[in-house]
């Protein structure tokens, strides 16, 4: 198995961006770490709703030193792909996808 892939499957990237949404859930939901799947658990579940939505993806982007010109477009993107699948991982993909994390396209 390459180097770059966890044993999920998932690139490392994914799956440390995954833990660092995982950690910002539970703190902006007010619920343990633990409780929380990275490929499972649903924000929306959890007791989100689309403020701490937008609270937990400015957390995320600010993490990531996004400046205020690129995070308007990630955090558009990250907010529509919550509603679509609203799992860490999938934001964490999202995030990888749009280079802002280690190992995207474009990075900061």
């Amino acid at each position: 198995m390459p180097t770059d892939v966890a044993p999920s499957g998932e690139p490392l990237a994914a799956e440390a961006v995954a833990e660092a949404v995982r950690r910002i859930w539970a703190e902006v939901l007010e619920v343990e770490v633990e409780s929380i799947d990275i490929h499972h658990s649903d924000f929306f579940e959890l007791g989100g709703y689309s403020l701490l939505a937008l609270q937990s993806i400015g957390r995320l982007l600010a993490e990531y030193g996004i400046d205020e010109v690129a995070s308007v477009e990630l955090e558009g993107a990250l907010l529509n792909r919550l509603f679509e699948d609203a799992t860490p991982m999938a934001q964490a993909q999202c995030l990888v996808a749009g280079g802002a994390a280690p190992g995207g396209d474009a990075g900061p």
